[in-house]
């Protein structure tokens, strides 16, 4: 179709706020149940990760995956966190078995499994992530806030 082919003729640009990952060692491993049947890797250098079957587009081609897009989803780094992003693809895309939304970034976390489509033949799941810095998560302690007395003055 004439639509499709305007909106894949290029690669899919990355987005502004994309930065160079500092993260070496960054992989998706194809894995079906426990078994790795590949690892493509994800170097530093590149601001954004293109993954579809169109070979010479795509930087991760998933060609034996017939519900994927020639351009289905995108893998772009911000500083220290890595982001995905579902390029209108026809199936869809999942992580950890929720579907997220087009052109929408949905930060990845170490281990996250991402599927092209909910009847996927395999999963890519992310390996490599460092665990994000201690407090990442709101500290459960007290908090201790100043409160001005009654009889302050200034």
């Amino acid at each position: 179709t004439a639509h499709s082919n305007t909106y894949m003729a290029g690669k899919f640009p990355a987005p502004s706020w994309a930065t160079e990952t500092p993260h070496a060692g960054l992989a998706l491993e194809v894995r079906r149940g426990e078994r790795t049947l590949r690892r493509h890797e994800l170097p530093p250098g590149p601001r954004c990760f293109v993954v579809g079957r169109q070979p010479g587009v795509a930087d991760v081609v998933v060609g034996d995956d017939e519900a994927a897009s020639r351009q289905h989803c995108a893998i772009v780094p911000r500083g220290e966190r890595l982001y995905l992003i579902d390029l209108k693809s026809t199936r869809g895309t999942f992580v950890d078995g929720k579907r997220i939304r087009p052109n929408e970034p949905t930060q990845l976390g170490g281990g996250a499994s991402i599927t092209l489509s909910d009847a996927p033949p395999y999963a890519l799941v992310l390996v490599g992530l460092p665990a994000p810095a201690a407090p990442a998560a709101p500290s459960l302690a007290p908090t201790h806030r100043r409160r001005p007395t009654a009889g302050s003055k200034r």
